[in-house]
């Protein structure tokens, strides 16, 4: 209570105007500064005025300076009729505290009220009633360290600004990053009301974060369906080249395999997994098919028995894994079915990612086979996926093309 009263007591002789000087508050432990006290207050100021009989008059004839600091405390909240009885305040300190807003009539009854700090503190928005009350009194004013949200609503301060009033600590008074795009950590004065305050530029201004926030969910879009679309565009561009596809002369019956796949052995899982039964729904007339190592000829040299099988074979898939590139067999078979291609001119082998494989372990010849455009398809987990990965790879084993360098790959 010993502080508050002591309060009482400052605020009295700043309002009767009893000395010419500064008063200087230090509250300690965030003390409040509500209403609770005010009845008490207001009867101490009435009855200072009886008392003295000073009139505003007098306190102007003899000179009287008051000034009011407030800087340094944990204040998070003043009481809009705190400084009611302080009509003769001319100056407040506020720097240095826990504000975030000043109510609207905190100002009413200081009429020459000429500096104001707010430096400091956490406002972020100001309302034009708050400092209407003193608008003609007022000479300085310090925003200084707030987070001021420079957007057009707060147009009534720039103008002020611009007039008679003067901004204390001005490069240090800067818009927060809740502001209008333009101004995100920019002095506010540097706040042209004129250009981005235009009826055409608030409409500006208000549709760039709506393009952003469309760019976005246009992505979303697009990934979520990016399957379907990713089909529908790869047969845009066939139909827009408009090409006429050159078959391989030779008919499917006058291969001795219909499908040779080649896979690393850790792959096996999948192939019995989703390949084969898949095949069998969609494929049945592919029944001379080889699945790896153990459907090789028999009785052949290893090298022998695979280069038999990819130029024997209608269709080659070769299904790439990071543990698949990594092994010299498996890159041998790879680099067979290669040259098969490059000898017969013909797009017999599909190559299947079966997982993204970083770029760093990519190997030359699988970097050689994606750059010459030929025939790729990626397995992905996402099961809105599968149905367009087994339609393309039902199309692309149906038919041999010649090689034709001018067809863009998907």
């Amino acid at each position: 209570m010993a502080s508050k009263h002591h309060l009482f007591l400052l605020l009295l002789m700043v309002a009767c105007c009893g000395l010419p000087l500064t008063v200087e508050l230090l509250l300690g432990d965030a003390t409040p500064l509500t209403s609770s006290f005010q009845p008490r207050l207001g009867s101490s100021f009435r009855k200072c005025h009886q008392d003295f009989e000073l009139k505003e008059a007098n306190c102007k004839k003899r000179g009287l300076d008051s000034k009011l600091a407030l800087r340094g405390n944990t204040i998070k909240q003043l009481h809009s009729d705190l400084l009611t009885g302080l009509k003769y305040l001319k100056s407040i300190d506020l720097e240095r505290n826990l504000l975030t807003y000043l109510a609207e009539d905190i100002f009413s009854n200081n009429k020459i009220l000429t500096n104001i700090s707010l430096a400091n503190n956490k406002i972020s928005l100001f309302n034009k009633s708050t400092f209407t009350p003193i608008k003609s009194s007022r000479s300085s004013l310090d925003l200084s360290g707030n987070p001021i949200i420079c957007n057009c609503d707060l147009k009534w301060l720039l103008v002020w600004l611009n007039g008679p009033i003067r901004l204390i600590n001005e490069e240090a008074t800067s818009c927060s990053f809740a502001s209008m795009l333009p101004l995100r950590e920019k002095p506010l004065l540097d706040f042209d009301v004129n250009i981005l305050c235009t009826s055409d530029n608030i409409l500006l201004v208000c549709l760039i974060p709506l393009a952003g926030i469309s760019v976005i969910v246009i992505v979303v879009l697009v990934y979520h369906n990016r399957w379907p679309l990713r089909y529908k565009f790869f047969l845009l561009k066939l139909a827009a080249l408009g090409y006429m596809e050159i078959q391989d002369a030779r008919d499917h019956n006058d291969y001795e395999f219909d499908l040779n796949v080649i896979f690393y052995d850790d792959d096996e899982e999948w192939v019995r997994q989703f390949l084969q039964p898949a095949l069998e729904e969609q494929l049945p007339q592919f029944q001379k098919n080889v699945f790896g190592d153990g459907d090789l000829v028999p009785g052949m040299h290893y090298l022998d028995s695979v280069d038999y099988v990819v130029s024997h074979s209608y269709k080659t898939i070769i299904l790439l894994s990071t543990a698949a590139v990594q092994d010299r067999w498996f890159m041998l078979k790879f680099r067979t079915a290669m040259d098969h291609v490059s000898d017969t001119q013909t797009e017999f082998v599909v190559v299947v990612f079966l997982e993204d494989i970083p770029d760093d372990e990519i190997p030359f010849l699988a970097r050689l086979y994606l750059r010459d455009g030929r025939p790729y398809l990626h397995w992905t987990e996402d099961v809105r996926g599968h149905d367009y990965f087994w339609d393309k790879l039902v199309k692309t084993l149906t038919i041999n093309l010649r090689t034709n360098d001018l067809v863009p790959n998907e």
